[in-house]
């Protein structure tokens, strides 16, 4: 059996777990919002084994489990019979840990186990980044309004802002900086955010990461009409792309560092013609690619799972 783990909104999981029962494999999904309310969880850690019970009485046995796709597996849902606040964030708390610990250890194939994902941070990922070789912009994670208003005086403007994390409830794009970005600094004191030094140049490049192979488009943001983020970006053409050796290695040896066997890798090629790390997403978005492309990596990934 492969084990998918995502919500149900998700077309990626949906997708791929066609494609599996298409090559005759038994699929089960689920997410992490049957657990605390409907499924039950017991894990022996020391035996790395363990069982899930659904609210229909079927049974899932790590043993019997071949691979698991952690995949933007939602939140929990927390009983709610626990009306005390703080009791409902210690449940929170609680299925959490027992649930990254399950999907960690309990399993022969993991892509890519949820521990891996969660220390696979934007500010580590930039520091492992330099570490494989590449170049990243020059970056500021502050929470201090006046730190943040020297270091775009520093580029004199030319700087972007994003999210460290992707909040549950909206879609957060990477930003340039402006007047209306520098009047809300103040707010800044709530919350860090990512400042980063605006790399110029003519595309953007998405490489996909399954096992081995990478999978890269070039995104001709040049051409395009949504400024620095191209996921918004519909009018940029989109086409393969052959990385450059160099490049790819540097990619694999990433993912070697942050133990991710998938993940979508954002790079900006800069007018040098330099490669520049933006950062990687162990949960990110693919299908759109494949569909502008035909990069087939929905295939690498259903042939990844399916491998023994």
């Amino acid at each position: 059996m492969i084990l998918i783990l995502s919500n149900p909104q998700d077309a990626h999981a949906r997708h791929i777990t066609q494609l599996l029962q298409r090559r005759g494999r038994d699929v089960a999904s689920l997410s992490r919002a049957d657990f605390g309310h409907v499924a039950s969880l017991a894990f022996h850690p020391a035996a790395s084994r363990g069982a899930i019970t659904l609210g229909d009485g079927t049974r899932i046995v790590s043993e019997d489990v071949s691979a698991v796709w952690y995949r933007r597996p939602g939140r929990v849902r927390v009983n709610p019979v626990i009306r005390d606040e703080l009791d409902r964030a210690f449940a929170d708390t609680e299925w959490t840990q027992a649930l990254d610990s399950f999907f960690t250890v309990a399993f022969r194939r993991n892509i890519s186990p949820p521990l891996k994902q969660r220390a696979a941070t934007k500010p580590v990922q930039l520091a492992l980044a330099v570490r494989a070789g590449f170049r990243v912009p020059d970056t500021l994670i502050t929470s201090d309004p006046d730190q943040a208003a020297a270091f775009a005086q520093k580029w004199c403007g030319a700087v972007v802002h994003k999210a460290m994390t992707a909040p549950p409830h909206r879609f957060l794009d990477t930003r340039v900086w402006n007047t209306d970005a520098a009047r809300h600094l103040d707010d800044l004191a709530l919350c860090p955010t990512i400042f980063q030094e605006r790399i110029i140049g003519p595309a953007d490049v998405r490489a996909t990461i399954v096992g081995r192979q990478v999978f890269a488009a070039c995104i001709e943001t040049v051409r395009g009409r949504a400024g620095v983020d191209s996921r918004l970006d519909h009018d940029a053409p989109c086409t393969p792309y052959e990385l450059p050796r160099a490049v790819e290695s540097a990619i694999l040896q990433l993912m070697d560092e942050l133990g991710l066997v998938f993940g979508t890798v954002d790079l900006k090629l800069a007018n040098s013609g330099e490669h520049v790390f933006l950062e990687v997403n162990p949960q990110g978005q693919f299908l759109y690619i494949e569909i502008l492309t035909g990069l087939p990596i929905s295939n690498a990934l259903a042939e990844f799972l399916s491998s023994d």
